[in-house]
C-alpha cells in the first residue's frame, strides 16, 4: 500500500526544464485598458488627439493580467467549453454509481497525493493505452477504453496520477493553449501567424512537462517497476507478450539511449528527432524517470511524508 504524501510541495517535484518554463510563463503580464470610452472616441474621430495624448490617456487606464489569468479568460475558457461538450457527447461519465471501481482508483490516487479537489472522470473509445486531461476551472481526466483493459490496477494508479500531476503543477492553461492550435474552427490568419511563432517552443516544453507528470505518477504508485511497465506497454508491447515484460532489459535500453549517440552528428539527429515528436519517446521518458528515482529525490519526498 502506498504511503500518504501529506506534506508534498509539487514545485520541488517538477523537472528543472519544466519548472523554469512554467515559472517564466507565470511571470508574464498581459496589458489591457479600462478606458473604453476614450478608445471609442478615437474610433469615431481618430484625428482629434495627437499620438502622445492617446498614449498618455491609454497608459493611465492600463491594467495587467497575469498570462495565466489571461489564458483562463480566453483560450482556456473556450477550450474547456469545447472539451466538455465533446466529452459529454462521446464518453461515459465515471462516477461511484456508473463505474465504481474506476472511480475508486481516482479517489485513492487523490488521497495518496493529498489532492482535495477530485476532477471529473470519463471514458472515450480508443483501444490503446492512451489517456489525457483537460480543463483548469473544470478539470477532467479522460481514460481511453484500452487503458482500462490493458493496465493493471497498480499501473492505472500511475496513469491517473500522471494526469493529476499535470493539474497540480500548473500545466493545464498552457497545455490548452497548445491544444488551441489544433482546434478545427481556428481559421483566423492573424492567429495562425502568431501561433506559428510560439508553437515550436511551447511544444518543446509540452513534452518536458511529461517528465514532471511521470514523477507524480511514481510518487503515487511508489513502485518504479510499475511505472516502467506502463511505459513498456505504451511503447508498443503486444498484449500477447504482457506475461513476458522484461523490466531489466528495458532499463538497460533506457540507459543505452541516454549514453549512446555521443558524436556531434548523432546528438544533432537525436535532438531534432525528439523535438519533432508530438510526445516524449517512451524510452527517453523512462531514462529521465530513472535518473530522478536514482538521484535520491524520490526517496526523500516519500520518507518526508512518514
Amino acid at each position: 500500500m502506498s504511503k500518504l504524501l501529506r506534506h508534498i510541495d509539487y514545485t520541488s517535484v517538477m523537472h528543472p526544464d519544466d519548472k523554469s518554463t512554467v515559472d517564466w510563463l507565470n511571470s508574464l503580464k498581459v496589458p489591457y485598458t479600462t478606458n473604453w470610452e476614450f478608445l471609442r472616441a478615437i474610433a469615431r474621430n481618430p484625428t482629434e488627439h495627437k499620438i502622445k495624448e492617446w498614449y498618455d490617456i491609454c497608459k493611465a487606464g492600463l491594467k495587467y493580467y497575469t498570462f495565466q489569468d489571461f489564458l483562463k479568460a480566453t483560450t482556456s475558457k473556450y477550450q474547456e467549453a469545447y472539451n466538455e461538450v465533446e466529452n459529454q457527447g462521446e464518453g461515459i461519465n465515471i462516477t461511484s454509481d456508473s463505474l465504481p471501481n474506476m472511480q475508486n482508483q481516482l479517489v485513492e490516487a487523490c488521497r495518496i497525493l493529498n489532492i482535495s479537489k477530485i476532477p471529473a472522470y470519463s471514458t472515450d473509445w480508443e483501444y490503446g493505452p492512451y489517456h489525457f486531461s483537460n480543463g483548469e476551472t473544470h478539470r477532467r481526466i479522460v481514460m481511453m477504453s484500452g487503458s482500462a483493459d490493458l493496465f493493471t490496477n497498480e499501473e492505472m494508479q500511475f496513469v491517473i496520477a500522471h494526469e493529476l500531476g499535470h493539474m497540480v503543477c500548473g500545466h493545464k492553461p498552457y497545455h490548452m493553449l497548445v491544444h488551441t492550435f489544433y482546434m478545427p474552427f481556428i481559421n483566423d490568419g492573424a492567429f495562425k501567424a502568431w501561433a506559428s511563432i510560439i508553437k515550436l517552443p511551447l511544444l518543446e516544453w509540452y513534452r518536458k512537462s511529461d517528465y514532471t507528470a511521470d514523477r507524480v505518477g511514481l510518487l503515487c504508485c511508489q513502485n518504479i517497476n510499475v511505472a516502467l511497465s506502463v511505459m513498456i506497454k505504451k511503447a508498443g508491447l503486444p498484449k500477447s507478450c504482457y506475461d513476458q515484460i522484461n523490466i531489466p532489459a528495458f532499463i538497460q535500453q533506457a540507459r543505452d539511449f541516454h549514453e549512446n549517440y555521443t558524436g556531434v552528428a548523432d546528438k544533432i539527429v537525436k535532438a531534432i528527432s525528439i523535438r519533432s515528436a508530438e510526445f516524449p519517446w517512451l524510452v527517453n521518458r523512462a531514462s529521465k524517470l530513472l535518473e530522478w528515482y536514482e538521484s535520491g529525490e524520490y526517496e526523500q519526498i516519500v520518507n518526508a511524508s512518514k
